[in-house]
């Protein structure tokens, strides 16, 4: 049973299709790795810049804790200071 002309013709233009496909796909492969590739970077790029907003908060955290427990302090000790005295009544 051999293949006809017009049958041999068409197989090869399958093959040439499948093959036109194929690098198709090679090509977007490629493309989405390197579109990948820079969303990953630019990831990397915010997450830093996060990290250096996130450590001057904290450190603006723990300056302003530390002013307000001082104030805190202060006033307790102020408080005491005028009630061992008496307070308003002398």
């Amino acid at each position: 049973m051999a293949m006809e002309k017009d049958e041999l013709m068409l197989l090869g233009k399958m093959d040439g299709k499948l093959d036109s496909i194929t690098a198709h796909l090679v090509r977007q492969d490629q493309r989405i790795d390197a579109l990948d590739q820079r969303m990953e970077e630019r990831h990397n790029a915010i997450d830093e810049r996060l990290r250096v907003v996130e450590q001057k908060a904290a450190v603006a955290g723990a300056i302003s804790g530390s002013a307000v427990s001082i104030g805190i302090a202060l006033a307790i000790e102020g408080a005491k200071q005028w009630l061992s005295r008496g307070g308003t009544g002398q």
